[in-house]
């Protein structure tokens, strides 16, 4: 807490002790001096003048002033080597106080018509009400529209069944789709329709351009590739996974809209059922501004640009990235999109960078990225929602020897309602990155995992494995990727990061195999610490803190599980990782499970390996139903001699004896033996009040009292 509030305190004071000051407005004029009196017009010039002005002068600390208003970019603000700071300067893009600046690229839709004639396809009780603007032939396109309010939904069909089962045999399983050939003659109008759709596994989710549609058979054929067979899935066999987005089938509800790209036509049911006005408009860009160095890709001497604050300024209204799977660059499971312009703001090599209370809103792609080299950039204080994809991720190199990408911090931020067009978007994700932290940050109400710290690798020299186009051989050597996770630890950098003091809740509102908190495929030393993963109702919900696949050496304490849904587990660990000093507290409802598991690593070649020499002490496992078995006891009969986990309380509120089964099996081999089936004495469980009374049995067996002050710090 006290390094967030001192940062703050630095950037702000660094503002407003500036030796020289522009002044910007919307009704200013770029042939003005940038005084407070006659201010610049744009951002682009002011950047320019600073340029000017930091060639002649000793490097004082500048600040460049925001008025209030709209400023719309036709292209990316780019910040490169000669924008950025001397040694020991700042320079500062600020919102003068008390106002509010918005960067946008919007782009007016104008001349609304009422739809007269009738597009096939297009439901019935859309008849009248539908209006109609032809757009300028420079819009090439854009999947995202917006009022001055919001993001408008983009017209889609109800959602369809996938109609191949899980052992499908039939070929083209990636880049065709079959659907009921009795409903589809109305979907496909106009051409230009996609392709959403959750595939065999309901961890990703794909947008996939249509290239033609067989309608006699029934099948439609992809201009991309999914990420995994285009059956059903394996955890929502009939589930609702396939949507036609796009198209004037799906026309039916205020607010949707559809857009023509062959003819440049915008069609649109106003919200309210009146003519639309000047405020509907498209994005231009998917990104807004990027801070870039110069990246020696394959070399091993980036040099990063320095000395960037951007203070209280609203990024809105993007575009959706593009993005589908099987292309080798796609970061773990397709989520997202290595060394891509796909976030509002963007570092790509830079260092002693600040984001400091900016808002992201409203947009079609994510908030911000910090890729390849990033140092010492600080996201701090700002909020991130309404976004079409993730709000902050952090993306390294892929596995080789050059690890630039680290000692950032991420902290304060409040993240929700994101992933509305790409549901399985993450709220922070570090991939490839390390020695950061994480802290203070609230995420809530997001379509799958909250926070991610990853490396997966499908070690494939081919380069159409997930990620595999990233892996630097050269610097690799001979390697099969059948390794030890010991011995490609060297190549994962996403090592020794602190997840610390988050409160996260409302999360997996629509994917599957999801987490509080996920860490898989990372280097050595990871924290997850004082964090407190709550009220997440969703059946879909997976684990609420999670060492995945191929991860080791993860230490989890002093962290609160409450009111999460185990249709996994409340905390899960697949390797020889440290889990002490945690409440895992009233699940609500059938704990499939149990509230913990430890289970065999499933890296794909690598030997199946259990959790041994993992340490599961002083933790605290509190079930309400008879139905919430401690431990899931499938695997653990099968890691219990591995592992040493004592002095552990294990208490279900209706069922005293639940615990009774799992102690015989664990002391037959040295473990739990001090552990005890016994009432906790919290001072208010259903409220999550996890004080303990002075006479707990906790307090006898070591466990360690904490009070959590998780969550944003206002």
């Amino acid at each position: 807490m006290k390094a967030i509030l001192l940062t703050t305190i630095l950037s702000l004071s660094i503002i407003v002790s500036s030796a020289k000051d522009f002044y910007i407005a919307n009704i200013g004029n770029d042939n003005n001096p940038g005084t407070q009196k006659q201010p610049f017009a744009t951002i682009s010039h002011a950047k320019e003048m600073v340029r000017e002005w930091n060639r002649t002068n000793r490097g004082e600390n500048i600040t460049v002033w925001l008025a209030g208003g709209e400023y719309r970019l036709s292209e990316t603000l780019v910040f490169g080597m000669e924008d950025g700071a001397k040694t020991g300067q700042m320079i500062s893009y600020s919102a003068i106080p008390g106002e509010k600046p918005v960067i946008s690229s919007d782009v007016s839709v104008m001349r609304w018509e009422r739809l007269n004639k009738m597009p096939k396809g297009l439901p019935k009780e859309s008849k009248g009400k539908v209006w109609v603007a032809k757009v300028p032939d420079n819009v090439k396109s854009f999947n995202a529209l917006y009022n001055s309010q919001q993001m408008l939904p983009r017209a889609k069909t109800k959602g369809m069944p996938h109609l191949r089962k899980v052992d499908s045999k039939e070929n083209a399983l990636y880049n065709t789709i079959p659907l009921d050939k009795d409903i589809i003659k109305e979907m496909f109008n106009p051409k230009n329709a996609e392709i959403k759709v959750i595939p065999g596994y309901a961890w990703v989710m794909n947008i996939l351009p249509v290239k033609s549609v067989d309608f006699a058979n029934g099948m439609v054929s992809l201009e991309a590739q999914s990420t995994y067979p285009l059956s059903e899935t394996h955890y929502f066999p009939k589930a609702e996974s396939i949507w036609v987005e796009n198209t004037f089938a799906g026309l039916d509800s205020p607010g949707e809209w559809v857009f023509d790209q062959e003819a440049k036509l915008l069609y649109y049911w106003p919200i309210d059922n009146k003519k639309p006005g000047d405020d509907i408009v498209m994005p231009g860009l998917v990104e807004m501004l990027r801070v870039e160095g110069k990246i020696d890709y394959d070399g091993l001497n980036d040099i990063p640009v320095y000395g960037l604050c951007f203070n209280g300024i609203t990024f809105m209204h993007g575009n959706r990235f593009e993005a589908s799977g099987q292309t080798g660059l796609g970061l773990q499971h397709d989520w997202e999109r290595f060394d891509a312009a796909t976030a509002l703001v963007r570092f790509r090599g830079a260092e002693n960078c600040i984001v400091d209370h900016c808002t992201f809103i409203n947009s079609g792609g994510a908030g911000i990225r910090l890729d390849l080299y990033a140092q010492n950039i600080k996201v701090i204080n700002n909020d991130l929602s309404e976004l079409g994809g993730g709000g902050v991720l952090l993306a390294g190199y892929g596995p080789g020897t050059k690890d630039v990408n680290k000692n950032n911090e991420i902290s304060n931020n409040y993240i929700h309602h994101i992933g509305l067009l790409w549901t399985h978007s993450l709220g922070i994700w570090l991939w490839q990155s390390g020695h950061n932290l994480v802290s203070h940050n609230t995420i809530h109400d997001v379509p799958y995992t909250a926070i991610a710290v990853t490396g997966r690798i499908n070690w494939d020299k081919t380069g159409r494995g997930e990620c595999s186009r990233t892996v630097r051989w050269s610097e690799i050597g001979e390697f099969t990727g059948k390794e030890t996770w010991v011995e490609r630890e060297r190549f994962l950098h996403g090592r020794q990061n602190r997840i610390e003091d988050n409160d996260l809740h409302h999360l997996m509102t629509v994917m599957n195999d999801g987490n509080g908190i996920y860490i898989s495929g990372a280097g050595k030393g990871n924290i997850m610490r004082r964090n407190y993963v709550h009220d997440t109702p969703q059946q879909a919900a997976g684990e609420a803190l999670r060492c995945d696949d191929d991860q080791n050496d993860v230490l989890i304490e002093y962290n609160v599980v409450f009111r999460f849904h185990t249709f996994g587990t409340g905390i899960c660990s697949k390797g020889c990782n440290h889990i002490i000093n945690n409440i895992v507290a009233s699940p609500p409802g059938k704990v499939e499970r149990g509230m913990l598991s430890l289970e065999p690593n499933y890296t794909p070649n690598v030997p199946s390996k259990l959790c041994a020499g993992s340490l599961i002490l002083h933790n605290i496992f509190y079930a309400i139903e008879s139905n919430q078995p401690f431990v899931y006891m499938d695997i653990m009969a099968n890691t219990i001699d591995n592992i040493n986990t004592d002095s552990n309380i294990y208490f279900n509120s209706s069922d005293p004896k639940a615990a009774d089964d799992y102690f015989i099996l664990a002391r037959k081999y040295g473990n739990e033996v001090h552990s005890i089936s016994s009432d906790p004495l919290f001072r208010n469980v259903s409220i999550g009040d996890f004080r303990l009374e002075p006479n707990s049995p906790a307090l006898k067996l070591g466990f360690r009292p904490f009070e959590l002050k998780a969550g944003r710090i206002k």
